[in-house]
C-alpha cells in the first residue's frame, strides 16, 4: 500500500494520546508496534516525536527525552508515560497547525468564495449560474469571452449551470476537469480522488492522469482515484454521494473515507489513531451537523470507539 505521510502523522499524534491514556497496556502496545512497521510510518513517528521533544524543551532525539518519549531505533521501541501531559496537546496541535490549517487557509486566500466549519453557501454567479459549497470548501473563477472556469480548490460543490453555447464551463478539481453546456452536477474533491455525479443534463469528464473522457447523464457518476484509477456507475455509487448537504450517505466504503467527508463539519480535530480501523468498509446514512454521534455511529459498528480528549480533539481508535 502506497504511504500517505500526511495520513501517517495524523495517525502518530493520535498514538501519543492513546499511549499516554494508558501506558500498561500490553495490547494497545504490541499494536502499537504493527502500525509501526507499515509503510511510512516510523518516519512520521520519530518526526512527531521529535517535535514533541522541541516542545518539551529537551532536544532534538526522542530517545534521549527525560520526559519518556519512546525510542525508535531498536527494532522493538515501548512507549514510556510523559510527565508533563500538556505536551502532547501541544504537539498535536502543533502538527496540526503544520499540517492542516496552513494549506487550508492558502486555499482560502486563493479563492473568490469559501466556506468554513459546518458552512454551506448559496452563490450566484455573474452568468447566472448557481453554486452550493459544502463546509469547508473553496472555489476560483475564471470567466472570459470563451469559457467559464471554475477551480474547486477544496472541498465539494453543487453546480447549477445557466446554458451558453459559446462558453463552456469547466469544473477543474485535482484529479478532473467536468465540461458542461448546461446541467446540474456536484464535485467532491477528497483526499484519494475526486467524485462527480449528475442530478440532470450531460457532462464529459476528463481524468486528468489517465488521459480518457468519460460521458455523463443524469443518475450517472465516475470517480478518479489520485493513482489515476477510474470507477464508474449509476444510481446509487459505492462511495460517499456528491452534494453538501448535510447527510452523508454511504455504501461500503472505509472508515477512513467516510470520516474524511466528515471532517468539514467539526470544529476540531478527528484522528484515526489505528489503520486497522480505518480500513473497515461502512454502509449507512449519518447525520453530519453532529459529528460526534455521526462518528460513534460510523465505527462503532466496525469495533472501534471514539475517544473524546477535549472537545476539538477526537480518536478514533479499535476496540
Amino acid at each position: 500500500m502506497e504511504a500517505d505521510p500526511e495520513r501517517a502523522r495524523g495517525e502518530a499524534a493520535g498514538w501519543l494520546i492513546l499511549l499516554d491514556d494508558d501506558p500498561s497496556d500490553e495490547d494497545r502496545q504490541a499494536e502499537f508496534r504493527v502500525w509501526l512497521e507499515a509503510p511510512g510510518n516510523r518516519a512520521a513517528w520519530e518526526s512527531v516525536s521529535r517535535t514533541g521533544a522541541l516542545l518539551a524543551g529537551v532536544g532534538t532525539e526522542p530517545a534521549a527525552s527525560p520526559v519518556g518519549f519512546p525510542g525508535t531505533g531498536g527494532p522493538n521501541p515501548v512507549w514510556r508515560p510523559w510527565t508533563r501531559r500538556p505536551i502532547i496537546l501541544a504537539t498535536v496541535l502543533a502538527l496540526f497547525g503544520a499540517v492542516v490549517l496552513t494549506p487550508s487557509l492558502v486555499r482560502k486566500l486563493e479563492a473568490d468564495h469559501a466556506t468554513g466549519t459546518a458552512q454551506v453557501r448559496s452563490v450566484q454567479l455573474g452568468d447566472g449560474s448557481k453554486v452550493q459549497l459544502g463546509p469547508d470548501s473553496a472555489i476560483r473563477l475564471s470567466f472570459s469571452t470563451s469559457e467559464r472556469r471554475v477551480t474547486l480548490l477544496s472541498g465539494e460543490a453543487q453546480f447549477d449551470v445557466t446554458p451558453d453555447s459559446s462558453r463552456p464551463f469547466r469544473v477543474v478539481a485535482r484529479h478532473a476537469t467536468t465540461t458542461v453546456l448546461g446541467t446540474r452536477f456536484g464535485v467532491v474533491m477528497l483526499e484519494g480522488g475526486t467524485s462527480i455525479s449528475v442530478a440532470r443534463g450531460h457532462v464529459e469528464v476528463d481524468a486528468t492522469m489517465r488521459g480518457s473522457t468519460y460521458e455523463l447523464f443524469a443518475g450517472d457518476w465516475v470517480r478518479v482515484d489520485r493513482d489515476g484509477s477510474v470507477r464508474q456507475g449509476a444510481d446509487l455509487p459505492d462511495f460517499l454521494l456528491a452534494g453538501p448537504g448535510s447527510r452523508l450517505a454511504v455504501r461500503n466504503r472505509p472508515v477512513a473515507e467516510v470520516v474524511e467527508r466528515l471532517r468539514p463539519w467539526f470544529s476540531g480535530r478527528i484522528v484515526i489513531a489505528n489503520g486497522s480501523i480505518g480500513d473497515q468498509p461502512v454502509t449507512g446514512v449519518f447525520d453530519a451537523t453532529d459529528p460526534a454521534d455521526a462518528l460513534d455511529a460510523i465505527v462503532g459498528p466496525q469495533g472501534g470507539r471514539v475517544l473524546r480528549v477535549t472537545p476539538w480533539l477526537l480518536i478514533v481508535l479499535a476496540g
